[in-house]
Parts: C-alpha cells; sequence; structure tokens
C-alpha cells in the first residue's frame, strides 16, 4: 500500500514541477514582449519629436525671408557656428538647452542658397551614439538672388 502512495506522490511533484516550468517560461516571454514595446515606444517618441522639430525650423525659413538669421531670432538658444550653420541642443524632454545642461539631442541646421532658392537641410542626432534620428531637406523660393 506504501508503495502505491508513494508513486502517486511522485507524479503529483512532477507535475507541479512541469506547471512551475511552463509559468516560467510564460513570464520570460512576457517580460521580453514588455521591454521591446518599451524600447519601441521610446523610438517612436524620439521619431516624432524630432520631425516636429524639423518640421518647425523649415517653417520658421517659410514663414520669415528665409535667411539665417531671421531663422536663429526664433530660437535664442541656437550657436552659429560657420557660415550658414547653426546649432540647438534639446534634454530629454525634447526641450531647447544649453550645450551642457543635460544635452541629449542636437539639430544641425546647414542653409545654403542657390541663386533664388535657399536650401536647408535638417538633421537632429542623438548625442549618446551620434545616431541621425531624422533629417529633413527643404527649399524656398526668393524673390531676389543670393549667393
Amino acid at each position: 500500500m506504501t508503495k502505491y502512495l508513494k508513486s502517486k506522490t511522485s507524479l503529483f511533484l512532477m507535475e507541479l514541477i512541469i506547471t512551475i516550468l511552463l509559468f516560467a517560461a510564460c513570464g520570460a516571454v512576457c517580460v521580453r514582449l514588455f521591454v521591446t514595446s518599451y524600447v519601441m515606444t521610446k523610438d517612436t517618441v524620439e521619431l516624432n519629436e524630432s520631425v516636429s522639430i524639423a518640421q518647425g525650423f523649415a517653417e520658421v525659413m517659410r514663414g520669415t525671408d528665409g535667411d539665417i538669421d531671421s531663422v536663429i531670432e526664433h530660437y535664442p538658444m541656437a550657436i552659429r557656428g560657420g557660415d550658414g550653420f547653426f546649432e540647438v541642443y534639446y534634454d530629454e524632454n525634447f526641450e531647447m538647452c544649453a550645450y551642457g545642461d543635460n544635452a541629449m539631442y542636437v539639430s544641425d541646421v546647414t542653409m545654403t542658397p542657390n541663386g533664388a532658392i535657399q536650401n536647408m537641410e535638417v538633421r537632429v542626432v542623438r548625442l549618446r551614439d551620434f545616431k541621425d534620428i531624422y533629417t529633413l531637406d527643404a527649399t524656398k523660393y526668393m524673390n531676389d538672388t543670393k549667393g
């Protein structure tokens, strides 16, 4: 009689172990899915904010007379570089900030006149790994020839 009870207990423990392993495997898959969705959400937010920033630069260029000085006056934290180039830095929430103040992203804006057309290239870059998040090329027809 004890032999019969022992084998039944052993079978119950085996079933319990298999059930625990099955739940552990399902838990591992769910954790991986949650981590993947978090990373995808973060990348999507970065892309959406970068598109918004680049479109903002293009709209300012098109809404003003199109030269670099008129665009920079709308961005008080802009750092002017060489001829026709400036940068604006952003923190983790995509708010404008100074270069050293927790800057996580930078938008590089290059403006080049080409006869009666003003060209603008906007690149939004993640500073952590210097990866381009978004690039936008915009043009504006000018009434007079520059450059």
